[in-house]
């Protein structure tokens, strides 16, 4: 696996009052027959290292101020063979958001695995029963529990303080949950997305947690089941009506296989299998969740049922703020997230269609989006500072 950057600029158009993401170039590409990178991850703390794990089941740790000279390599300071840690590929990874000391895995051998980062050796290992398809962890929250989507219908939340389950939160009424994304402001809030096309939003100190389904038919606020009011997550309760109309709400036509919040709080973006896009407005002044009904165009290819990371720029330095979108094409569409404009597509190479399956951003003095493909290179697109004016090179 390898990790490179490359030369040729791709202008971005943006707000000229953003602070420093003008452009994107990829360095000193080269197509390689690797197996599938599947995630990458970099640390809150110290902003500096990033952890990729393939289908091979291979575990890397990159310094990303290691890179010198005009070829851009990167150092991999520390590794788990394949085998060696999970016995399938890698669904997720993730360091844990308040110390770079220890990081989590889920895999497709149906296990959730917690690491000591200096030692390289496993810390508590977690039997799900089934294949793991996304984990999330929250950042905001004192509690330490880490949720898990996986092939049954349930939510399984694992605490890290006592080494076993906490919580089961059933609804979903599919086979599968395929994503899951912690609020950024909530420490007790969760959104999830299945395969029966719904994305829930639940308040785990409830008994019944599960607050809301978003409904797609729901565009002027209006909806059919709960309501999140405001930060404080104060909800209607279920009636008899709304119950029953519950398994009639959907959010997607298809599998939910992608979500993110935005910083704070109050928006979700959620993608599926039917190709759509859409961004919920969760706020006030309306008073049930509200399909905003922003349209992205027809470009997005989205036919994968396995769980897809979207990406938002840091909302500090691009305004308006961008979404990056890991297209089936292997492009990586670039859109204002609020307006559904499409900025820019990234692609590594016209003759090469690799599927993109992570990406993850990383903002210091300028920021850096890192691509996993399922040719094994991780490529770095880089904002450049130093351009006058915008436009659209190649």
């Amino acid at each position: 696996m390898y990790l490179y950057a490359c030369y040729r600029p791709i202008y971005l158009h943006v707000n000229p009052g953003s602070r420093t993401l003008a452009s994107y170039a990829l360095r000193n590409y080269r197509d390689n027959t690797r197996p599938l990178c599947s995630r990458t991850n970099v640390d809150h703390v110290a902003n500096r290292y990033m952890i990729s794990g393939g289908s091979d089941s291979r575990i890397s740790i990159w310094d990303l101020n290691s890179r010198e000279g005009q070829r851009h390599r990167y150092e991999i300071v520390a590794a788990i063979p394949p085998k060696k840690g999970h016995k399938y590929g890698i669904s997720g990874i993730s360091w844990w958001p308040f110390d770079n000391g220890m990081f989590i895995t889920g895999s497709f051998d149906e296990t959730i695995k917690v690491w000591d980062t200096e030692a390289l050796e496993e810390v508590y290992k977690f039997e799900m029963g089934a294949r793991v398809n996304a984990h999330d962890i929250s950042s905001v929250a004192e509690h330490c529990l880490v949720a898990c989507a996986a092939d049954y219908t349930a939510i399984r939340l694992i605490d890290l303080r006592s080494s076993g389950a906490a919580q089961m939160l059933s609804s979903h009424e599919g086979t599968t949950v395929n994503s899951i994304k912690w609020s950024p402001t909530d420490p007790f809030m969760l959104a999830s997305g299945g395969s029966d096309g719904t994305v829930r939003l639940w308040d785990i100190r409830r008994s019944d947690a599960c607050l809301t389904v978003l409904n797609l038919e729901n565009t002027i606020g209006k909806g059919v089941i709960g309501s999140v009011k405001d930060s404080n997550l104060r909800t209607e309760s279920f009636s008899s009506s709304s119950t029953a109309a519950f398994s009639q709400v959907k959010s997607h036509r298809g599998v939910v296989n992608g979500l993110v919040w935005l910083e704070n709080g109050k928006k979700l973006v959620s993608t599926g299998t039917d190709e759509m896009i859409r961004v919920w407005d969760l706020a006030p002044p309306f008073t049930r969740d509200t399909n905003t009904l922003v349209n992205f165009g027809p470009l997005v290819r989205n036919r994968y049922l396995q769980c897809i990371n979207l990406v938002l720029s840091p909302v500090r330095d691009c305004i308006p703020q961008l979404l990056f979108f890991p297209s089936d094409t292997g492009d990586i569409l670039v859109f204002q997230v609020l307006t559904g404009v499409l900025v820019r597509r990234l692609a590594v190479s016209l003759n090469t269609r690799k599927r993109t399956c992570g990406l993850v951003c990383r903002g210091s003095e300028y920021v850096e989006l890192f691509s996993g493909n399922s040719d094994g290179d991780i490529i770095l697109w880089e904002a450049e500072q130093n351009l006058q004016g915008f436009g659209n090179g190649d």
